[in-house]
């Protein structure tokens, strides 16, 4: 029961007779708070959060599931169209046949759903997702990692953080509990929490000292080696990619000696700065491909830092942090991709539309969406947005204003990626492309995304939207900043036809997918569940392949200085990729060159 707003509890006993008591907390989204849930702490983790499964999933996505008991004493949650899961008590293992049919939602699924889209913005839904092959298998070990489950009649509890590491969706949708709240969120778009996430009385007492509950301690190790050995989508690109595949986070971290055992000692630590360190380690220097680093420390210290207690302690930790991230491999690489936006700067200004001679040149540094604009042109409240979308389709509607307008350059030069929502957007206005590709490395099979666009912005997916297409020669300027989205992009358009103009991308072939811990902290991580691919199914980590390369010397005097400062990657001259001119002869002469092999034949 909830008394003028204060939680309330009971002591009860579980069907496993594991005592525990429930407390009912608010929950927060999108800011605001709305309604409760009851979280449960059992005896044996009096500090961790449990919630069941069912519960959650009729929570966040209104999709209730139904408790069953079979014969043999396993626990049984079917969802709505027959699939299982199963649950064993003797082995502490959760078994699900076929993951794909009992976790995915119906399709499309409108934004009516608590917390959850198809896709992240309101112009494009996703109407079909078809997998190759036979479902396989998936078996969740809980007891190797020490996680207890626990069952009653009507559900079946894990701790908030592993249920949502489970649970999470391609639109990052998690919850976390933060010792006094429970909050539902996605990825910001500046990579930070909520403000005032950490400013609880735990957190700050943590910061000055005292030590992380030993129940916290363990869960939030166990949480991140869970997650990591399941969901992690192995890039390839990491220094432990490869180890964690075939022996775990913590058979990898063993197999570094003496730094690794430094390092499990940190995650395992009472004290909140080394753990947070030794997290913020192993995402950055071990496991960092570009997609993988711990999103929410950032939050913590911009939280606390302003409370005096805690300044010293926020700088020490700020410090680590930033020492950690000039050592990082992939930090000096990004480093050295600004130098390409630097140059860029210099020829071409601030310009996100050029014109030189019959081809346009339209500036996408992003597929990142400005969803709060976005969400209140569709209510009505705002105007269209003049974020990377809407760059793209102003430009467009430019380039066909002007009748000698013939190509049509995307300059992905600097492009660091974003959300597949802007791209398919993209390629439904330019291509007609209307599937994206993919692998589920969990089960290993192969997936089709179908979906929608809603082409003409007026808040309803219908034949209307198909009557839109710009028609153009299309080309992509590609250099090694282009990364995730910026990646995946050439690889789709180039199969339509369009020229791929520069030198090959630079990976990122795994959506990004969030995981959490007990203590209340969340990371981004490369998914198992969504690594992308182009259309025949080929990965396309190792980049783009270009049809144009142009050539970019390295500038010996800029090379020289990086090798004194310890960088081993020169940055290698980008004129060539920022003369108008020049691109768009490329542009004619290739495209002459196929309408002439054309008429041969």
């Amino acid at each position: 029961m909830i008394v003028s707003g204060i939680c309330a509890y009971a002591e009860e006993a579980s069907a496993d007779d594991t005592a525990y008591t429930e407390k009912a907390v608010r929950v927060v989204h999108d800011g605001q708070e709305e309604g409760e849930l009851t979280l449960r702490f059992y005896e044996e983790t009096p500090n961790v959060p449990y919630l069941g499964i069912g519960a959650y999933s009729d929570y966040l996505y209104q999709q209730p599931l139904t408790r069953k008991e079979k014969e043999d004493g396993t626990a049984v949650l079917e969802n709505r169209i027959g699939e299982e899961l199963v649950f064993d008590p003797e082995t502490g293992s959760i078994t699900v046949s076929d993951w794909n049919r009992f976790f995915d939602l119906p399709l499309p699924l409108e934004a009516e759903a608590k917390g959850w889209k198809d896709t992240a913005t309101r112009f494009i839904r996703i109407t079909d997702v078809a997998f190759e092959g036979e479902a396989v298998p998936v078996c969740l070990d809980f007891g190797r990692y020490g996680i207890p489950v626990h069952t009653d009649e009507n559900d079946i509890y894990l701790p908030v953080s592993t249920l949502s590491n489970i649970m999470t969706d391609i639109a990052t949708n998690h919850m976390i509990f933060n010792g006094e709240k429970l909050y539902v969120q996605r990825i910001s778009l500046d990579g930070t929490s909520p403000e005032g996430l950490y400013q609880t009385e735990r957190m700050k007492a943590e910061l000055q000292g005292q030590e992380r509950p030993a129940d916290i301690v363990k869960q939030s190790y166990a949480d991140l080696c869970f997650n990591i050995d399941y969901f992690f989508g192995h890039p390839g690109k990491a220094p432990l990619d490869q180890a964690v595949a075939e022996s775990g986070l913590e058979g990898a971290l063993k197999s570094l000696g003496d730094e690794g055992e430094v390092l499990i000692r940190k995650l395992q630590s009472p004290k909140l700065p080394e753990y947070l360190s030794g997290v913020n380690k192993l995402l950055m220097d071990y496991l960092g491909d570009g997609h993988t680093l711990f999103s929410s420390v950032q939050s913590l210290i911009l939280d606390n830092m302003d409370t005096s207690d805690n300044l010293s302690g926020m700088r020490r930790l700020g410090m680590e942090i930033s020492s950690d991230l000039m050592k990082s491999p992939i930090y000096m690489a990004q480093l050295l991709h600004e130098g390409i936006t630097l140059q860029r700067k210099i020829f071409w200004g601030s310009d996100n539309y050029r014109e030189s001679g019959n081809t346009a040149i339209i500036r996408l540094d992003s597929f990142m969406p400005d969803e709060k604009a976005w969400d209140l042109y569709y209510s009505g409240e705002g105007e269209f947005p003049e974020d990377c979308l809407g760059t793209v389709l102003s430009g467009l509607r430019k380039a066909s204003d002007n009748p000698d307008i013939e190509n049509v350059i995307f300059d992905l030069s600097c492009n660091s990626g974003g959300s597949p929502d802007v791209m398919m957007a993209i390629l439904a206005v330019t291509t007609g492309q209307t599937q994206l590709y993919g692998i589920h490395k969990l089960t290993g099979r192969g997936m089709t995304f179908t979906f929608e666009a809603d082409t003409n912005f007026d808040g309803i997916f219908d034949e209307k939207d198909k009557e839109l297409k710009y028609d153009f020669n299309y080309g992509v300027l590609v250099t090694r900043h282009a990364f995730s989205c910026g990646n995946l992009f050439p690889f789709i358009i180039q199969e339509a036809s369009a020229v791929l103009i520069g030198e090959p991308s630079s990976g990122g072939s795994c959506c990004v997918q969030v995981g959490t811990d007990a203590e209340g902290f969340s990371y981004m991580m490369s998914s198992a569940q969504w690594q992308l691919t182009d259309s025949s199914g080929k990965d396309v980590e190792g980049g783009c392949s270009i049809d144009l390369p142009v050539n970019a010397p390295t500038n010996r005097l800029a090379d020289a200085i990086l090798k004194a400062l310890g960088v081993k990657e020169g940055l290698p001259y980008y004129g060539k990729y920022f003369d108008d001119a020049y691109l768009s002869e490329l542009m004619n002469e290739y495209f002459r060159t196929e309408e002439e092999a054309v008429t041969a034949a």
